[in-house]
């Protein structure tokens, strides 16, 4: 069959490239040498704890096709890869999958949220109903019971929540490499050991030690303009300082005045971060983008929060160069300049963008007015949770911590997300990175449950209230 990449922008459906172009890079074709995923053949959509995973085609949008079913999973021998499940408990799915890119298209009604709001809520069994050979058939699925649905008021007093966290937190201490890191990219390392810290379990901080050693031994004062080095300094300097507030261990300090030091060099005159450092004109190709700076500026507060003097121009010019590329909905656009734009697309940057103002130890009303600005912005269009460019899994973490500037606003966006948790979930009870519609696949390529695991479990860690980031009572310095 000819498939369409899951995930294409709609501006690429709607260009001159052929339909033969977007075949040559399809979704499901991609593949992870990672276990036990490098079995399944290709980048498909984990239906939950079934075991089952599948794709959805332009031709078909209101079906899944099953593309593999993993051994002694609820599925194994019920459900064939070839079989096109065309609904659940009694009910054929009600809409057809949207393919696209923006505020048109966002959201996953269809197959996989009426899939996944089933998954939810488990009473033990599960009824597919499917094609196979042109026949229509059912079968009923035995699942776990452990994974019953979640709590009203989920992550907070839920059975369920506390289930996965703890297997998360095992999943994530037997993938820690021995030099104490994850990952070679710095975002699966900070949610790894923020997940875990954040647990508040003293047994875990041997191993979140052991990471943040290591990130203090990979960052310096020494300016490389070779690299995306802003990414790494940004989430390691808010892994050592939400460390050092637990464990207010003394030789953190002198780490975070380096990393400190060196986020100072990169900052661009307009007071943004890029991919790169401040070098010259034209040389870190998008130039300063909201994301990493306030990703500096999170980083930054907790850094006062640690007792260190963070210059307050510095500071200020990180909110004055994010407020230029917000609009009156409290939508944080790529870079400054979006203000004039009065819609909205994926949420990662508003959240990043409410946390490090709801985080900040200054700033008064002015900043706690800005991030419930943003964080209402995320309320207002939860469909976009799971869904963010670039990385959706560094997107997905800064949203769901972002709406805790408001709690009113975090519980819509969680309540409406509640199938997400149940389709990412694998019957390991660790998380997959699931097909997107705008993002780099690097997350699936290098391991799709390392970063899908702990960026997930980050979000549900908001329950312990253990990190800043998460809640814990803020410091407010005079």
């Amino acid at each position: 069959m000819k498939y369409l990449s899951f995930f294409l922008p709609a501006l690429l459906l709607a260009s001159t490239l052929s339909s033969q172009a977007l075949r040559k890079n399809p979704t499901w074709n991609k593949q992870t040498k990672s276990q036990p995923d490098a079995q399944a053949g290709g980048w498909f959509i984990n239906l939950g704890i079934t075991g089952a995973r599948a794709k959805i085609t332009l031709e078909k949008p209101k079906e899944f096709e099953v593309a593999f079913v993993f051994p002694d999973t609820p599925a194994h021998a019920k459900i064939l890869p070839g079989d096109r499940i065309t609904g659940v408990n009694g009910r054929s799915f009600s809409e057809p999958h949207k393919f696209g890119y923006g505020p048109k298209f966002f959201g996953y009604e269809g197959p996989i949220l009426e899939l996944g709001k089933a998954l939810d809520s488990n009473s033990g069994t599960i009824t597919l109903q499917f094609i196979r050979g042109g026949k229509p058939l059912a079968t009923t699925l035995e699942l776990p019971k452990k994974h019953r649905s979640f709590s009203k008021t989920f992550p907070y007093d839920c059975p369920k929540t506390d289930r996965i966290l703890k297997e998360a937190h095992t999943y994530l201490l037997g993938k820690q490499r021995p030099d104490g890191l994850w990952s070679s990219r710095p975002d699966a390392n900070a949610f790894a050991a923020l997940t875990l810290l954040g647990s508040g379990q003293k047994d875990h901080l041997p191993a979140v030690k052991k990471s943040v050693k290591k990130m203090a031994a990979s960052t310096n004062d020494e300016i490389d303009y070779g690299g995306l080095d802003c990414w790494k300094y940004t989430l390691y300097g808010t892994t050592l300082s939400e460390y050092y507030l637990l464990t207010r261990e003394k030789w953190v300090l002198p780490e975070l005045e380096e990393i400190k030091s060196w986020l100072l060099q990169a900052q661009f005159v307009n007071g943004g971060w890029g991919h790169r450092p401040k070098n010259k004109p034209g040389g870190n190709g998008y130039g300063a983008i909201n994301c990493i700076t306030m990703q500096a500026k999170l980083a930054f507060a907790l850094m006062m929060r640690c007792g260190l003097d963070v210059p307050a121009a510095n500071f200020r010019a990180t909110h004055d160069f994010v407020a230029k590329g917000t609009n009156d909905i409290g939508y944080v656009w790529y870079k400054d300049g979006g203000r004039q734009n009065p819609s909205y697309a994926d949420m990662g940057r508003t959240g990043i963008t409410a946390l490090a103002h709801h985080i900040s130890p200054v700033g008064g009303k002015e900043y706690r007015d800005f991030a419930r600005l943003t964080a209402s912005c995320i309320g207002s269009f939860p469909k976009t949770f799971p869904d963010t460019h670039g990385s959706p899994l560094l997107g997905l973490a800064w949203t769901g911590l972002g709406a805790l500037a408001d709690p009113k606003e975090f519980r819509k966006l969680m309540d409406y997300n509640r199938w997400h948790f149940a389709l990412a979930l694998t019957p390991e009870g660790n998380f997959y990175y699931q097909p997107n519609r705008d993002n780099n696949s690097q997350d699936y390529s290098a391991d799709p449950r390392l970063n899908a695991t702990a960026a997930n479990a980050l979000v549900l860690s908001a329950k312990f209230k253990v990190l800043q980031i998460t809640g814990a009572k803020p410091l407010v310095l005079k």
